[in-house]
């Protein structure tokens, strides 16, 4: 976990959209000037599952979920590597854990230029995180048996350990993003697959934040415009 460096807000708009349900984040450009802050209020996590869809052509790594404390920065992260690396990392506390091989599989293969599922839970009694691509479950890792105190902070598209005071521009997410989701509990295998399926008449809101009615600030070039469906699948 890096030091704590607060960045400065450079532009913003906070912003109270009623119903997020058909719509999508565009983040149309590589800068260290943009991202989504989330609004919400959790004071202890002792398990979590985060849900996201993203559509993106970069092959180089980008950050897609940070969420820091008072005295961590990105202490949950969802961070993917280079293409070539065929590797995803999650980090929760301290602990680091990477996934490989999901990216290259015949029937799940992390495609470019088309939309993506990707989920990961956590639970601090057996400290163990998994990863979800495209409904695939990844192995199951050691990260931390510590449960995430204090209020915390939510971006998206970025990191929150910046070099200096700045973000990465090297590390932002250039594509589209919808559907986030986050509980304070492991959803099951079959719910999982739900939400990959897109199958919003079952897939349960999540009770952290929910997408539908998601409090958000927008800082920088962030657009909110109607989802595009051609390539769900």
């Amino acid at each position: 976990v890096g030091s704590l460096v607060p960045f400065v807000l450079l532009m913003g708009c906070r912003c109270v959209v009623s119903d997020l349900g058909e719509k999508m984040f565009t983040f149309p450009e590589e800068t260290n000037m943009t991202y989504v802050k989330v609004n919400a209020s959790a004071e202890d996590l002792a398990a979590i599952t985060i849900c996201l869809r993203t559509f993106t052509d970069l092959t180089r790594a980008y950050s897609l979920f940070s969420l820091s404390t008072p005295s961590s920065v990105n202490e949950i992260l969802l961070y993917k590597q280079a293409q070539a690396k065929n590797k995803f990392v999650v980090q929760v506390g301290d602990g680091v854990a990477a996934f490989v091989g999901q990216n290259y599989d015949y029937y799940n293969y992390y495609y470019l230029n088309k939309w993506q599922s990707i989920c990961t839970t956590w639970d601090a009694e057996t400290g163990l995180v998994q990863l979800w691509i495209n409904g695939k479950a990844s192995s199951r890792k050691f990260v931390s048996h510590s449960n995430i105190t204090g209020n915390f902070t939510v971006v998206l598209g970025q990191d929150q350990n910046p070099e200096e005071g700045r973000l990465h521009r090297s590390r932002s997410f250039v594509g589209m993003m919808r559907d986030i989701q986050m509980w304070n509990y492991v959803h099951s295998e079959m719910t999982i697959l739900n939400y990959h399926r897109n199958d919003r008449r079952i897939s349960p809101k999540g009770n952290v934040f929910d997408w539908q009615y998601l409090d958000f600030d927008i800082i920088g070039n962030v657009v909110v415009e109607p989802e595009q469906k051609l390539s769900n699948n």
